[in-house]
């Protein structure tokens, strides 16, 4: 298991959350990881991690969506964004398609996530690994991770 899946897991748990884990082959879109985890396209989470303002932020939308970069600028008031670099990534242990859908206390960064996360009973996603998916409730992710939401996509 990965330092980072177990360390979602621990937050989780501590948080008296119920997760499904559920293995399958490794995969690398979010196409692919739903077929094998046998969950709707929908449920997915894709999380990025851009820069926004000069920050690090994770920004965590619907697998079935395209980010709207344009309303990320303008929602979040900048005038550029551009997805982390891969010393940046590597400087936090990160992978791109393996990042879970928290800010801190789980990762340092702010979390910024599209409102249709919230038209679907379950979140699905990754957490450091490609072979290993997390299912909890929507309540439950929004209750711990503590998104901010917007309109995203």
């Amino acid at each position: 298991m990965s330092a980072l899946l177990a360390r979602t897991r621990a937050l989780l748990e501590a948080q008296q959350v119920s997760v499904e884990m559920r293995s399958h082959a490794p995969a690398t879109s979010t196409e692919e990881i739903a077929a094998l985890r046998g969950t709707p396209l929908a449920h997915g989470v894709k999380a990025l991690l851009m820069k926004i303002r000069g920050e690090l932020t994770v920004v965590a939308v619907r697998s079935d969506r395209t980010t709207d970069n344009r309303r990320v600028r303008t929602v979040l008031r900048s005038q550029k964004l551009r997805f982390a670099r891969r010393e940046e990534l590597d400087d936090h242990g990160l992978v791109p398609g393996r990042i879970p859908p928290f800010g801190r206390p789980l990762l340092p960064f702010r979390l910024v996530a599209d409102v249709g996360l919230t038209e679907h009973d379950v979140v699905a996603f990754t957490a450091g690994t490609n072979t290993d998916s997390l299912l909890i409730s929507t309540e439950d992710w929004i209750r711990v991770a503590q998104p901010e939401l917007f309109e995203l996509t």
